[in-house]
């Protein structure tokens, strides 16, 4: 749990619109969708062959996730987002078509656990990992998740080998 990398349409927006006017906005229901009964083992959290069910682990209930949508074309409709799943999950940044810009908006506008990450980390959490937990436990105490990649000698190098 932390923060982790979605590609998602350009013009993603995670409030929904729920006036006919436009008038107001509430948040993208995706992942706090109510829980229901099972479709796999249809709420028994047993399945045809007496194991149990993999999907609700035994409960006969589920939670649905429903992923942010993604473009038509993905290379060229579908940008970079961060988010956040400590809790129901949810965008802590605009979408950007290159991962180099959202990089260098969240090491301006990041205000959570993460702040003060560089861009060099940001750019390969973004670009090569794609999540970091929250935090870390260090010798020197408690770190943000993305502190991890502040000391990689290959953060930053273009294609080519070089320091970009």
């Amino acid at each position: 749990m932390g923060r982790n990398v979605k590609r998602v349409h350009v013009d993603f927006d995670w409030f929904e619109k729920t006036s006919k006017d436009g008038g107001w906005a509430e948040n993208w229901k995706g992942y706090i969708m109510d829980e229901i009964e099972c479709p796999l083992c249809d709420g028994t959290g047993i399945t045809t062959s007496g194991t149990q069910c993999p999907v609700c682990y035994g409960e006969g209930k589920t939670n649905p996730r429903i992923e942010p949508p993604k473009g038509y074309d993905f290379e060229k409709t579908d940008g970079y987002q961060v988010w956040q799943d400590v809790s129901e999950g949810s965008p802590i940044s605009p979408v950007f078509l290159k991962p180099e810009d959202l990089a260098k908006w969240m090491v301006d506008n990041d205000t959570s656990i993460t702040q003060g990450t560089s861009y060099k980390a940001w750019l390969k959490m973004i670009k090569e990992e794609g999540g970091a937990p929250s935090m870390v436990s260090m010798g020197d105490g408690m770190k943000s998740g993305t502190s991890l990649y502040e000391d990689d000698a290959n953060v930053g190098l273009d294609e080519g080998g070089q320091n970009g």
